[in-house]
């Protein structure tokens, strides 16, 4: 390491990017490489940061994100400008996700009877300029250029003036609330920027870069490729580091033995365990359905071995809103469930602080780990859980049907179907590692059918590792973090 010293500023704007930055090895590598780290949360005073505090060169400073929502809300044409890039890419290559997204989000839109002559004009707007942004590069090029100039706030003066920072690390291509501010920002200033993509979907799902990165960080060489074709990055940009926070998924030592998981879960280590991770309410509203299906055929005994459901609770259902959760109403539906089934287990995420969504302590995702890997089957709907069971060798179902539970608003983005096609999707679907499984039927027999072969689909599975996990498995953390002093040390380089 260079003897002088560096500052590298981290924001972390939900519990996914702290999960991703701070519970793994890359902030473990940064810390001991005695760079100055700075730490940029909502609110410093919360307990949740207490720990980090004891190291000498972390500073947890704030977050204005109060500052920011502001900001946008003022803005007509930046909220509009936002809005567009969610739904444009580069069309000259498969664009297929975001194009669903965009007719979903007018199918809603449409149902709006009321919408004003302004509305409507505002729409068709729109839709010429995501038509447009799709096939015209320079217009792409042109809507980062107006953002950078027009609506680049200087939110995070003091901290900028008062850190000196030398490297700004996000966790999206500003496509995050707030990255785009504090990238933006940072360009002013002249610091290079780094944006680590946080989750698989991300190149595919969340539309056009809201400011231009100096680097960045892919999972994979698919990844890379999206991000060079659809997000036009140069490749020259780009770095593969792996996926930091799998880790922690290939070192048996960290997990939980069968016996202890099953005891403090208070399971039956006698009988199989299925593993139903939800799907986030925002897109699913039944996941209650798939529960009960499962939960009557462990009670009428029509699945061929004794089985006992683990029903993981997705984050986003802990969702703040007022003085509750958002999305208590789907909460209680479970609620009601474990009353009536004494076969299900719920598994409810600790959500510890209160100024940082889905923020859990380690002991919950090691927590997580350690049922994926005793799990004699995987119930899932297209998320990342499909690589994760991947990881472990486990048999997985997915579901592509919906239930008649939910009788609340109709929302476009509730048809599991626009899933199913989704880029990222397909390229699991392909590999034949996973079960799809289209009704309730189909269902069962997939569990049945785990349950009698665990090698099923285990090429395929195998293909979706090699594939989709990145590159060095259980040190990616440390690769990535590598990379990130390397570029401190040699001025952003």
């Amino acid at each position: 390491m260079s003897e002088l010293k560096k500052t590298i500023l981290i924001p972390i704007n939900s519990g996914f990017a702290y999960r991703y930055f701070i519970q793994t090895d890359i902030f473990k590598r940064l810390q001991m490489s005695g760079h100055n780290i700075i730490l940029l949360v909502p609110k410093p005073e919360d307990k949740f940061f207490k720990d980090l505090r004891e190291y000498k060169n972390v500073i947890i400073a704030t977050y204005y994100v109060d500052k920011c929502r502001e900001y946008i809300k003022k803005r007509r044409i930046e909220q509009w400008l936002k809005n567009l890039r969610v739904f444009v890419l580069n069309g000259h290559y498969n664009i297929r996700t975001v194009d669903d997204l965009y007719r979903a989000y007018l199918k809603d839109r449409q149902k709006n009877v009321k919408r004003s002559l302004i509305g409507r004009f505002s729409d068709l707007v729109l839709d010429i300029f995501v038509y447009l942004g799709r096939r015209v590069k320079f217009l792409r090029s042109l809507i980062l250029w107006a953002e950078q100039a027009f609506f680049s706030p200087l939110l995070h003066a003091t901290v900028f003036e008062t850190h000196k920072p030398d490297l700004l690390v996000v966790s999206s291509l500003g496509t995050f609330d707030y990255d785009q501010f504090l990238m933006r920002e940072a360009r002013k200033r002249r610091i290079p920027v780094v944006s680590v993509v946080l989750q698989w979907d991300n190149t595919t799902t969340r539309g056009m870069p809201g400011a231009i990165p100096d680097r960045v960080v892919a999972w994979t060489e698919t990844m890379k490729k999206e991000l060079i074709e659809i997000n036009d990055i140069s490749p020259e940009k780009i770095f593969i580091g792996g996926v930091a926070h799998y880790d922690h998924y290939y070192r048996d030592a960290t997990l939980l033995s069968r016996e202890e998981l099953f005891n403090k879960l208070g399971l039956d280590i006698n009988k199989k365990l299925i593993f139903f991770a939800t799907k986030s309410p925002n897109g699913y509203a039944w996941n209650t359905d798939i529960a009960e299906i499962i939960l009557q055929a462990i009670r009428d005994n029509k699945l061929i071995e004794p089985c006992q459901l683990v029903v993981r609770l997705h984050p986003i259902y802990y969702r703040r809103q007022n003085t509750g959760f958002a999305f208590q109403h789907f909460l209680d539906q479970f609620y009601t469930l474990k009353k009536h089934y004494k076969e299900l287990v719920l598994n409810e995420p600790a959500i510890i602080s209160k100024s940082l969504d889905y923020s859990m302590p380690w002991d919950e995702i090691n927590m997580l780990a350690s049922i994926l890997k005793h799990s004699n089957v995987v119930i899932n709907m297209f998320s990342t859980l499909n690589l994760e069971a991947s990881i472990f060798d486990i048999p997985i179902v997915n579901i592509c049907f919906e239930g008649n539970s939910y009788k609340g608003p109709k929302k476009a983005r509730y048809n599991i179907g626009i899933d199913e096609v989704q880029t990222h999707n397909q390229r699991v679907i392909k590999t034949g590692g996973i079960m799809m499984v289209y009704d309730e039927y189909q269902l069962i027999e997939g569990i049945n059918n785990a349950l009698k072969d665990p090698k099923i689909g285990g090429q395929g599975r195998r293909l979706i590792r090699k594939n989709e996990t990145g590159p060095f498995p259980g040190c990616a953390g440390e690769k990535i973090a590598g990379y990130l002093t390397g570029l401190l040390e040699n001025d952003g380089k």
